[in-house]
């Protein structure tokens, strides 16, 4: 998966729409938390004289930041589900021996398989904690609200609100892995995580009046039906958990040419939608990646991987409100770097890992200017190709026969798609 994934709240400005709210379902899945903070039919104000909506079409244009919730969520990285130890069978003497000279890389793959009828057993655990979505900081996400257009279009239609929306996703992620050797040149892996997911979203709301007071019903806009003149500013706060298994992964992988030092291996993962999506859990889409790996055996030992994903469609690239769904980007994925045994019992390891989500939904901030003339920050969303790429630094340790201690750092490099500053990854593997 790749993780995983939340994000933000409204979308620009549309104020040339004319369109009926839809009303957010309240059932309490997690993908309704933000469309709903508002309320069920979004910002609306308690005007007693017209209809004090704002962006009535807000509901429907939360879909790009779903579909991105959703490629998040096939983004986030695993720990490979490779055994640290490779045994070769000595035919002269009858035994299984260890070949390898480090204990392999942490989040990308070598060409080596472990062995037949090896078994590999591992559990890891990673937090994410995102901070940015395309660069843009979710603890300060600016979001503006015009008011829905009439065809009279009087001057209190022009009145617009400023909102700076504060989203906190998390996700603490539980994975156990197995692999077993089925040949010398062929393992079977399955990856299980279970994720907990929580988003907290706090907008504070700000009433920009253009329009004079009517000198029959005075202000147009509050919040206060109490305080009609002075209350222009309100905070809006909702929140959501969920926890369950996510994605399954299956892979397959075929050592394809074995030489002396110098190997390269085939392998495909399949992403089964396991994952309840509407409770960001998974990413509701099947998901195919085949990939390639070569690996170059010696202490210090290089490694390169690459590999395509095909998604299929998701709920969360399409639209929630209505349950139609939509396709989530395919990706090109790549990883570049180097294992290194610093003795027999440590190996430090380093890479470059990124990926190319292509033909995807991303945001920018914007400028809003209204009729008078005023500007305020938000957002757009546009398309495009969006890369993302990260460190990765990490240790493996042998303490004990076939027993391996793992703790990795990821850190981002750039600012695509929706990023965490860095992620922790502690894991322990054995090796039968």
């Amino acid at each position: 998966m790749s993780r995983h994934f939340v994000l933000v709240v409204v979308c620009a400005l549309f104020a040339g729409l004319n369109v009926t709210a839809q009303t957010v379902p309240s059932n309490g899945d997690m993908v309704f938390t933000i469309p709903g903070l508002y309320g069920p039919n979004g910002l609306t104000l308690p005007n007693a004289f017209h209809s004090a909506h704002f962006n009535s079409s807000f509901q429907e244009n939360f879909t790009p930041l779903n579909s991105e919730l959703g490629t998040a969520l096939t983004r986030l990285p695993l720990a490979s589900p490779a055994s640290g130890f490779v045994y070769t069978f000595d035919k002269s003497l009858g035994v299984w021996n260890q070949s390898n000279q480090s204990f392999g890389p942490i989040l990308s793959e070598r060409s080596e398989t472990i062995g037949r009828h090896k078994l590999f057993v591992a559990f890891g655990y990673q937090h994410f904690g995102f901070s940015k979505l395309d660069g843009v900081n979710l603890h300060s996400l600016p979001a503006v609200f015009g008011h829905q257009t009439t065809a009279a279009s009087p001057d209190y239609e022009k009145d617009y609100i400023t909102t700076v929306n504060n989203i906190g996703f998390t996700v603490n992620q539980f994975t156990f892995f197995g692999t077993f050797g089925i040949t010398n040149r062929l393992d079977v892996s399955v990856a299980i995580p279970f994720e907990q997911t929580n988003l907290n979203v706090t907008s504070t709301a700000h009433i920009v009046r253009i329009a004079a007071p009517s000198p029959i019903f005075g202000q147009f806009h509050y919040f206060d039906a109490a305080d009609p003149q002075n209350s222009v500013d309100k905070t809006f706060f909702a929140s959501n958990s969920a926890s369950g298994i996510g994605d399954v992964i299956f892979r397959g992988k075929y050592n394809a040419y074995k030489g002396e030092r110098f190997g390269i291996a085939a392998g495909l993962d399949v992403r089964v939608p396991s994952g309840d999506a509407m409770n960001l859990l998974g990413s509701g889409a099947v998901g195919v990646r085949p990939f390639a790996a070569f690996s170059y055996r010696a202490r210090v030992s290089p490694h390169i991987n690459a590999g395509y994903e095909w998604n299929g469609d998701s709920v969360l690239a399409g639209n929630v409100l209505t349950g139609v769904k939509g396709k989530l980007p395919n990706a090109f994925l790549y990883g570049a770097g180097v294992d290194m045994g610093m003795n027999k019992w440590a190996t430090a390891v380093f890479d470059i890992v990124g990926q190319v989500s292509l033909d995807t939904e991303q945001i920018a901030v914007s400028t809003f200017t209204a009729a008078n003339g005023s500007q305020a920050p938000t957002f757009t969303v546009t398309r495009g190709n969006v890369a993302i790429t990260s460190a990765s630094l990490g240790m493996k340790v042998n303490p004990w026969k076939n027993l391996l201690l793992n703790g990795n750092v990821l850190i981002k490099l750039n600012d695509g798609g929706l990023r965490a500053t860095a992620v922790p990854y502690v894991g322990v593997s054995y090796t039968f």
